[in-house]
């Protein structure tokens, strides 16, 4: 009798650990097979204790979200006290010549400063913000204000890159920057289609190409689920402001749904309004950052043990990618990085094991 019981209860648990394996399998959508295989055979088995680590721009979601925000404040002209410092928060020797032209950061800023203050007024007279759009000063202020980033990112690197688009956002207060961004992020969700835009000043001085829209795929959020399903904490680990991130990742409509404190990006200072000035206490998750963000405020939580899956698209993802012998998967969103770059490396070494490796390689989820 007992041994009848306990064989309909081990029958009992093997139809219930089957329908929950059926629960977290992930759905085929746009998935490539082997690396569909590859994570749900992940998702199977995870053991207990574990945990994912996901970059987010390119990887969580298509395109930038950082991106979005600063498109938007220009075509918006909505800044706080940017405008008043000449652009030049966090620029170091803004006397320093820009490449290519006769201007230093200092001069082009002030020029910039000076065109968006006649556009806002103009704005605040009453005309439509279509009809300055349309219009030459406008398009030059654009043009002027991608080819200063640009530069920017070009001849200061990352870390100034990074500290000086989001800082875009000083004088707001947190309230009023989670409004700004959840407009942003509206709006180019909201986009028919993603794309690559070519901004061209009226005289052709100022030129360069401008990212528009992001979009966050069925198939990343079902990830994100399957994977805490199946017992998988999922973390964020991203160069992007936090706070920006978070406006997206946390929303469980729009986004992942995931909690604030899995979310882990570069960070500002703390104060009553935005002060583009990176926190000194904290690991900044840029680059090899990455690494000392993972081991010091995630992997703690699991004994000190490697995340069980970590996911990117950039050269700036790849320590993190190759930080841990114990990480089981090391999944590649291609969005067509040449393999001379390190991130290239890894997604050529993928397509040479056929993604039967540790490495996965994905094409991005365009929409």
């Amino acid at each position: 009798m007992r041994s009848s019981l306990r064989l309909i209860l081990f029958f009992l648990m093997a139809v219930s650990c089957s329908r929950g394996h059926q629960e977290v399998a992930l759905q085929q959508g746009k998935w490539d097979p082997q690396v569909l295989k590859a994570l749900n055979g992940l998702m199977a088995n995870p053991g207990t204790g574990a945990y994912a680590v996901f970059d987010f721009d390119q990887t969580s979601i298509v395109h930038d979200i950082s991106q979005a925000l600063w498109v938007y404040q220009i075509e918006h002209l909505r800044y706080a006290d940017a405008p008043s410092h000449d652009f030049l928060d966090g620029i170091p020797s803004p006397e320093k010549e820009m490449p290519g032209t006769e201007l230093s950061y200092a001069a082009m800023g002030h020029i910039l400063s000076s065109e968006y203050f006649a556009l806002k007024a103009r704005l605040q007279a009453g005309e439509s913000i279509a009809d300055i759009r349309a219009s030459s000063d406008y398009l030059d202020f654009r043009a002027r204000m991608n080819f200063f980033f640009t530069k920017i990112d070009e001849q200061y690197g990352s870390w100034v890159s990074y500290l000086w688009q989001p800082g875009l956002l000083a004088g707001y207060t947190c309230a009023e920057a989670d409004a700004l961004i959840r407009d942003a992020i509206s709006e180019h969700l909201g986009l028919e289609k993603l794309g690559v835009e070519r901004w061209t000043s009226p005289d052709g001085r100022w030129d360069g190409d401008v990212q528009r829209g992001i979009w966050v795929s069925d198939e990343m959020k079902d990830l994100y689920k399957c994977l805490e399903a199946a017992g998988i904490d999922v973390y964020i680990c991203s160069a992007s402001l936090e706070q920006i991130v978070e406006v997206l990742a946390c929303d469980t409509g729009l986004g992942f749904g995931i909690a604030p404190e899995r979310v882990f990006g570069l960070r500002f200072v703390e104060g009553e309004k935005v002060v583009p000035e990176f926190d000194p206490q904290y690991k900044q998750p840029n680059r090899e950052g990455k690494i000392d963000c993972i081991k010091a405020y995630m992997a703690p939580s699991y004994d000190n043990a490697a995340p069980l899956l970590v996911a990117g698209d950039s050269n700036g993802d790849v320590p993190m990618l190759t930080a841990f012998p114990g990480m089981k998967r090391g999944l590649i969103i291609d969005v067509g990085r040449s393999a001379d770059t390190p991130i290239g490396q890894l997604a050529v070494r993928s397509r040479e094991e056929h993604n039967t490796g540790v490495y996965l390689l994905q094409p991005s989820f365009e929409r």
